[in-house]
């Protein structure tokens, strides 16, 4: 039965790559932010397990040159309420926001915010019900607020419990750092730096958790394997406690690795993925990635994402769904003339579904800078910055909801 059970998904799998070259749409894309004079460029997307979603974005609003903004959707797509000013400081620059979302739809923004700690740039939160309505005041994560605190990101577990990371201008060197909170809001435990190899800085970064409240922070260190740049990461346990050394995610070492992404699926097997600068898939830049099991091990080699080569391929986003099949998208020079967003699917297995499918279907300008988000039947969303003018401004916000990463047809042959 088994290898019958694996012929009939594979044949599934190439009469679906025919037939749905983009990557199952669902209805088509559509504009996010409702007020257009300025900029508004996306920051991030998170999705529930029913498929309610929210986006944020920084963008030039009425009150203020530099904000924090969002808008919620319900699982078809229908925005719910209007968009909404998430930040209550308003003086200097809110940019940067990530989202994060726990099982019931209540939600947490974090955000860069300049001279509001007292010194450089620091990192502020709001949480939300899944009502939309604000939890309690805006709060600081950062406790050390001296120099640079900023570029945040958030995981969040099913029970609301979450953790913040960002980057930091410390004493002795730029590192990685991280807040834990309660469900409630209350922090559990100081700050903590992530990375143990402090000689060079460290970041950009990303987090991500399992059901269980376990994360991996994942961030680009300069050097440290002998290159321009590589992907390092450390994993944690729900507690708190670091779960083994920090590691190095690429094994390809020649020139810069960088801009890491990481995704964790409900049983804590992960995903890492990353832009390769220059010439690893022959070109200025490709999407590469390294699949793991729970335990930390390495599933496989570390794999090419990106199959067109022309051009750069780079600022990459990865989503996961329960079950581990996952989704990467990323921004680079096209077929189709300027820069589109696209995106590959893959199987928990780290096989493809189909051939990389461009995600945006407005193509004039440059679409890009784009990021997924998975609910808990594998559907997703992707949303991205339009540039120029398709909201009749600068920058514009944009999505596209799609159906199951895995077809329907297949998740009846799954090879358990």
């Amino acid at each position: 039965m088994r290898p019958t059970r694996l012929l009939c998904a594979a044949a599934l799998v190439l009469s679906s790559s025919t037939a749905w070259p983009q990557g199952y749409p669902v209805g088509p894309e559509f504009r996010v932010n409702t007020y257009t004079t300025g900029g508004q460029a996306v920051q991030g997307v998170a999705a529930d397990p029913s498929g309610k979603f929210v986006v944020v974005w920084w963008g030039q609003g009425v009150e203020e040159t530099d904000g924090v903004f969002g808008q919620r959707y319900d699982s078809s797509g229908i925005p719910v309420g209007p968009e909404f000013h998430v930040n209550t400081f308003i003086a200097s620059q809110q940019t940067k926001a990530r989202v994060a979302t726990d099982a019931a739809g209540n939600f947490v923004v974090v955000w860069q915010s300049f001279t509001q700690d007292g010194s450089d740039f620091g990192v502020f939160g709001q949480r939300y019900d899944s009502s939309g309505a604000a939890i309690g005041p805006e709060f600081r994560v950062n406790s050390y607020t001296t120099g640079f605190q900023g570029g945040p990101t958030i995981a969040i577990d099913p029970a609301g419990n979450f953790v913040v990371v960002w980057g930091g201008d410390q004493p002795g060197s730029f590192d990685v750092f991280g807040q834990r909170y309660a469900s409630t809001g209350a922090p559990l435990g100081p700050e903590f730096r992530i990375n143990s190899y402090t000689t060079d800085s460290q970041g950009p970064l990303d987090v991500a958790a399992d059901t269980s409240g376990n994360f991996v922070v994942v961030w680009q260190r300069p050097s440290g394997d002998g290159s321009s740049g590589a992907v390092f990461g450390q994993r944690y346990a729900s507690s708190g406690a670091p779960v083994g050394p920090e590691f190095r995610v690429n094994t390809y070492t020649t020139n810069a690795q960088a801009g890491p992404s990481v995704a964790v699926d409900a049983a804590g097997n992960f995903v890492v993925v990353w832009t390769s600068y220059p010439g690893q898939d022959g070109s200025s830049g490709g999407v590469f990635g390294q699949r793991y099991a729970s335990s930390g091990s390495p599933i496989g080699p570390e794999f090419q994402v990106n199959t067109y080569t022309t051009g750069a391929q780079y600022a990459t986003d990865v989503g996961i769904d329960p079950s581990g099949d996952f989704v990467v998208v990323w921004v680079g020079g096209s077929p189709y003339g300027g820069s589109d967003t696209f995106g590959q699917r893959y199987a928990s297995s780290g096989a493809p579904l189909g051939p990389e499918f461009r995600v945006n279907s407005y193509t004039t300008g440059s679409q890009g800078y784009g990021k997924v988000a998975v609910d808990s039947t594998g559907r997703f969303v992707v949303v991205w910055a339009s540039f120029p003018n398709q909201d009749g401004s600068g920058f514009g916000v944009f999505g596209q909801r799609f159906s199951m990463i895995v077809p329907v047809e297949l998740m009846h042959f799954r090879v358990e």
